[in-house]
C-alpha cells in the first residue's frame, strides 16, 4: 500500500510541474527595435496556443543573411514580444513557390508575409520600378536613409489599395555581373552575354542597354539555368551568389554596381488588419528590427565569402571608373523610357537622389 500511495503522490507532483511549464509566459514588455540579439531564455507559447499564425515564405536560402534575419531575428522576435499570440513559421528556400507567387499568397492572405524583391513588387506597384533605375544610388548608406526616409514612405503608400503593405526594407545588394564565359573589364564586354534578369521590364531594358541579351527566370531555376549554359550570367550580390551556390559555375564576378536591389518585408494587408494595435506594433517592429539585423549581416558576409569564392576559383575584378561612367551613359535612357510609369512626385524624388 506505501508503494502504491507513493507512486501516486510522484505522478501528482510530476503532472504539477508539467502545467506550471505549460503556464509560464515571457515578458510582455516591447522595447523598440535594436540590432542587439533577442532573448530566447523565455519560450513563446506552445504551438496550437496562438491566437495568430504568421507564414512567412521567401526564395532565399537559410544560411544567407536574409534567412538568418528571418530565422533568428524575426521569428523570435515577433514570438516573444507578442507573449506567445503569434506563432511565426519561416518558409525559405522556394517551399512556397516564386517571388510573384508569394506577392499573390499576400494578397489572398494564404501568405501573411514575405521577404522579397521590389522587382517583383513593381508587377502589383509600378511606382518600385524605381528602384531598379540605373545607378540610383551612390552606395549602400545611401540608400538605407532614402528608403528608411521619405522615398520609401512614399513608394509604399499605395500597397494597401492592391492587398499588401511594407513594412521595413532590407536588402539583396548592389547587383554586379558574374558569368562563366570571361573576365569583364569593359562595357564591350558585357556585349551578347544571356544575362538572367529579375521579371521586370527596367532591369530588361537596362541591360538590353548595355548590350546584353536579358533573359528573365525565376530565381528558383537560375543554378541549373546556370549550369545548362541556359543562361552565361546573372547579377546578384556577393552573399547571395555564394549561398545560392551560383559561385560553383561562375568563375567570373567582376563587381559593377549598376543597380542597387532592395528588398523588404511586405505582409497581407487582410492580416495586418486582422491584427489588434498592439500586435500591429510588434509586427512591425520586429521586421525593422530583422532587416536592420539583415543588412547588417550581409554587408559583414560579403568580404568574408568573396575570400571563400576566391579560395574556390572565382576570380573578382572591379570595372574602373571611366567604364563605370560608360555604364551609367548607355543606360541614361531607361530612365527617359519608363519616366511615364513613376508618379512624378516619385521621379523627381529619384532624380535628385541620382544627382545629388
Amino acid at each position: 500500500m506505501k508503494k502504491i500511495l507513493a507512486a501516486t503522490l510522484a505522478l501528482v507532483m510530476v503532472l504539477g510541474l508539467a502545467a506550471c511549464g505549460e503556464n509560464g509566459k515571457p515578458s510582455s514588455s516591447t522595447p523598440a527595435p535594436s540590432t542587439s540579439t533577442p532573448s530566447t531564455s523565455t519560450p513563446a507559447a506552445p504551438s496550437g496556443t496562438a491566437e495568430f499564425k504568421l507564414v512567412i515564405g521567401s526564395t532565399i536560402q537559410d544560411d544567407s543573411a536574409s534567412g538568418i534575419a528571418l530565422l533568428e531575428y524575426f521569428k523570435p522576435y515577433i514570438e516573444e514580444h507578442s507573449n506567445g499570440r503569434i506563432q511565426v513559421d519561416v518558409q525559405n528556400n522556394s517551399v512556397l513557390g516564386g517571388d510573384r507567387d508569394l506577392y499573390e499568397g499576400l494578397q489572398l492572405n494564404t501568405v501573411q508575409a514575405s521577404f522579397g524583391p521590389m522587382s517583383t513588387l513593381a508587377n502589383f506597384e509600378p511606382n518600385y520600378a524605381v528602384c531598379d533605375f540605373p545607378f540610383l544610388f551612390e552606395d549602400k548608406d545611401e540608400a538605407y536613409a532614402e528608403l528608411d526616409g521619405d522615398f520609401g514612405t512614399k513608394l509604399a503608400e499605395n500597397l494597401p489599395q492592391v492587398g499588401m503593405r511594407l513594412l521595413a526594407y532590407g536588402e539583396n545588394a548592389f547587383r554586379n555581373i558574374s558569368n562563366g564565359v570571361k573576365p569583364i573589364n569593359t562595357l564591350e564586354d558585357l556585349k551578347g552575354l544571356k544575362i538572367r534578369v529579375m521579371e521586370s521590364p527596367v532591369n530588361i531594358a537596362t541591360y538590353t542597354a548595355l548590350g546584353c541579351n536579358p533573359t528573365p527566370m525565376a530565381f528558383g531555376e537560375l543554378y541549373t539555368g546556370l549550369q545548362q549554359k541556359t543562361v552565361d550570367g546573372q547579377d546578384n550580390g556577393v552573399v547571395l551568389t555564394y549561398t545560392a551556390k551560383l559561385y560553383e559555375v561562375q568563375p567570373y564576378y567582376t563587381f559593377t554596381g549598376q543597380i542597387y536591389a532592395p528588398n523588404a518585408i511586405v505582409v497581407s494587408e487582410a492580416f495586418w488588419k486582422s491584427l489588434p494595435e498592439d500586435l500591429q506594433e510588434v509586427v512591425r517592429d520586429g521586421s525593422v528590427y530583422a532587416m536592420e539585423n539583415q543588412r547588417r549581416l550581409n554587408t559583414e558576409m560579403e568580404a568574408s565569402l568573396q575570400e571563400t569564392m576566391e579560395a574556390e576559383g572565382v576570380a573578382f575584378n572591379s570595372m574602373d571608373s571611366a567604364e563605370v561612367d560608360r555604364m551609367r551613359e548607355a543606360t541614361s535612357s531607361v530612365w527617359d523610357q519608363f519616366k511615364g510609369d513613376i508618379d512624378p512626385e516619385i521621379y523627381e524624388m529619384a532624380v535628385a537622389i541620382r544627382d545629388n
